[in-house]
């Protein structure tokens, strides 16, 4: 009997199907379930369980997430509570997901949309990783992230922060006042000099009394290692890492 790795199901496969997501909550000390039909969902399950899903199963092993695209974030968002799939396709990390078994997975074939490229792919593989184990700001940093994330995120220079898929920070708490160091991923036709100028003057908006940017890189996604993303925070109000409000 085949598997769904073998019928070309991936962790990132898009499919467009109807399916209803639900939960449990207390209303006045009652329970009650609250469900949620979404029409475009994403494979979140890794490739390694989908190569031992075979498509007769009815086990409720397969994890999907709904794609949205009503207000997509401008970023991509490996680090942020939103990560943007395509231009107008996004997952968020408060929505609602369902699991369900590999036989309904697989009567879906003909619902299944192009693949990710391997970029985004790998991205969101990235992105799914960090939901499960991402470190919150710690607290005697918030104000400081959120300063840089407020500035960031301002109108001044709005052309060329267009060019930048993510602004990453990196804190040196060892020293007073705390050093910054950060790194913007632009795309690949940006001016990366335009963009540098653009986060110097961030770093010369920002509050002396909370911290001091030591450091400013600018790179491409492809310049930009794992490792650097692993160990930063993204800087973006509506998507900061920590979620909302307050660290987790």
């Amino acid at each position: 009997m085949s598997d769904l790795h073998t019928e070309g199901w991936r962790q990132g496969s898009i499919v467009s199907c109807e399916l209803t997501a639900s939960h449990l909550t207390s209303v006045e000390g009652r329970i009650r379930e609250v469900s949620t039909s979404y029409g475009r969902w994403i494979v979140c399950t890794q490739d390694c369980d989908l190569r031992s899903a075979r498509i007769d199963s009815h086990l409720p092993m397969i994890e999907l997430r709904p794609v949205l695209s009503e207000d997509p974030p401008s970023d991509w968002g490996i680090r942020s509570r939103r990560f943007l799939l395509g231009e107008e396709a996004y997952v968020d990390a408060d929505a609602p997901r369902c699991v369900v078994t590999p036989a309904l997975l697989s009567t879906r074939r003909s619902g299944r949309e192009a693949e990710l490229d391997d970029v985004r792919s790998t991205a969101f593989k990235t992105w799914l990783g960090l939901r499960y184990d991402r470190p919150a700001v710690p607290e005697h940093l918030v104000d400081l992230a959120r300063e840089i994330a407020r500035r960031c995120s301002g109108g001044r220079g709005r052309a060329i922060g267009e060019q930048v898929h993510d602004v990453l920070m990196q804190f040196d708490d060892r020293v007073e006042p705390v050093r910054v160091a950060l790194f913007g991923v632009v795309a690949d036709d940006a001016a990366p000099e335009a963009v540098r100028a653009w986060l110097a003057d961030v770093a010369t908006r920002i509050k002396l009394d909370l911290g001091v940017v030591a450091a400013i890189e600018v790179g491409t996604r492809a310049q930009t290692p794992l490792e650097l993303v692993e160990t930063s925070y993204a800087a973006d109000l509506s998507q900061l890492t920590w979620g909302r409000n307050r660290p987790n």
